[in-house]
């Protein structure tokens, strides 16, 4: 897999100009690294785009996603507004001889994420917006809990998945896969 990237400096993108652009693996692991290329970004934003990719890995209902094949794009303006983009930059890997692999993903973009925003006020944005985009584009419902679909939000300063339906909290963004929260 590619290191993670960083591009500082002015980068003109259509009628934006960021300040600096990173990207990362879905599932980035700083501990895999002796060098961290992504240190200088607004780590509140990385921390809830790796929450989400975590929680990517499971509770999906749909077509398959290949996590391993997906980055982030963390674009930061001057005012401290981020834009996020998460896309398929790796091919999908191959299976067993006459079975396709997934097929490509089209990509999320969005913006609505800002520096000043808590990690756990960053993470619910982007789950909600991934959440949407792979809901109306993607055909994939996620996360779900049977039938339901499971909600972002934060309470009491977490970013939490809950069930709409109990109103009990599932697990901490980020820890879909293995929550360590009791069920309440």
């Amino acid at each position: 897999m590619p290191p993670p990237e960083c591009e500082t400096g002015t980068v003109t993108y259509a009628e934006w100009e960021y300040l600096a652009t990173w990207r990362f693996p879905a599932e980035y692991d700083r501990s895999e690294t002796s060098s961290d290329p992504i240190a200088n970004a607004p780590q509140g934003v990385v921390e809830g785009c790796r929450a989400v990719g975590l929680d990517l890995r499971c509770r999906r209902h749909g077509r398959d996603l290949d996590i391993a094949s997906l980055w982030w794009t963390v674009s930061l303006l001057e005012s401290g507004a981020c834009h996020i983009g998460l896309e398929q930059v790796l091919r999908p890997r191959r299976r067993a001889r006459g079975v396709s692999a997934a097929p490509e993903f089209s990509g999320v973009g969005f913006s609505g994420l800002h520096t000043g925003y808590t990690a756990a006020m960053n993470a619910v944005l982007i789950a909600e917006h991934v959440q949407d985009d792979l809901a109306g584009y993607e055909f994939i419902q996620w996360p779900v809990e049977g039938s339901r679909l499971l909600m972002p939000e934060v309470r009491d300063g977490q970013a939490l998945w809950f069930d709409p339906g109990s109103g009990l909290v599932v697990s901490r963004i980020g820890e879909l896969c293995s929550p360590s929260l009791p069920v309440r």
